[in-house]
């Protein structure tokens, strides 16, 4: 199957940038022109170009400043110009290279490395801005400074890292838990979350796994 943009909700794509639904780019065609979410590895800038091919990428926006969603940020802003946005609290760590934003060995030694290109951050993102039509929600925990995505009009919640659904059909999710070793602070991610889950929210878009409609079921799934 040839590699492009899926659109999941009105005017939200996913684009897959590992298989198996494991990493993703989001797409967000937002007033103002597309709005490009998370850049995946440093590895993912082919994938990225094929992906975008004919979108005029109008802001890159960060979820959390982790190498495995900023990899190919400052690439992606390099190649379209777009200016780069992301949450006040990780901005300076993205800028000085200091991402490992971690409580475990594996996320300070093999992701933390993987931002390897910086450039400064045009954009701090706070509670209550306005994104690609979205409103940025601050959910501290996985990172100091990890936002959300809410578009109430539909309820659509777009997140970087949780649990991972590995199930294609987005009524019948079936998790794949988020190690805590990956969370900057378990407990303050957890409680994240669980805001984010009073929400209710009719589709949960996520960088890892696929969407999933239920919000019982992801209200349920560890964080």
């Amino acid at each position: 199957m040839a590699l492009r943009l899926r659109e999941v909700a009105d005017g939200v794509h996913l684009g897959a940038l590992v298989p198996g639904g494991l990493l993703h780019t989001v797409l967000i065609e937002g007033p103002e022109g597309d709005v490009v979410v998370d850049a995946g590895f440093p590895w993912s800038a082919r994938r990225l170009v094929t992906l975008l091919r004919g979108r005029d990428v109008a802001l890159h926006a960060v979820t959390h400043a982790h190498g495995d969603h900023v990899g190919s940020s400052a690439w992606l802003c390099r190649q379209t110009g777009a200016p780069l946005a992301m949450g006040e609290a990780d901005a300076g760590r993205f800028e000085d290279g200091r991402l490992d934003t971690h409580s475990g060995a594996f996320g300070r030694l093999v992701l933390a490395p993987l931002a390897r290109e910086r450039r400064p951050v045009d954009r701090r993102l706070r509670e209550g801005d306005r994104v690609g039509g979205f409103e940025v929600l601050a959910v501290p925990g996985h990172s100091p400074g990890t936002l959300a995505l809410w578009r109430a009009g539909d309820r659509v919640l777009v997140v970087g890292d949780g649990p991972v659904n590995v199930s294609t059909d987005p009524r019948s999710p079936r998790w794949l838990p988020l190690p805590r070793g990956l969370h900057d602070d378990p407990a303050a991610a957890a409680a994240s979350r669980g805001r984010l889950a009073e929400l209710r929210p009719a589709l949960v878009v996520a960088m890892h796994g696929h969407p999933v409609a239920d919000p019982d079921a992801w209200a349920a799934a560890a964080p």
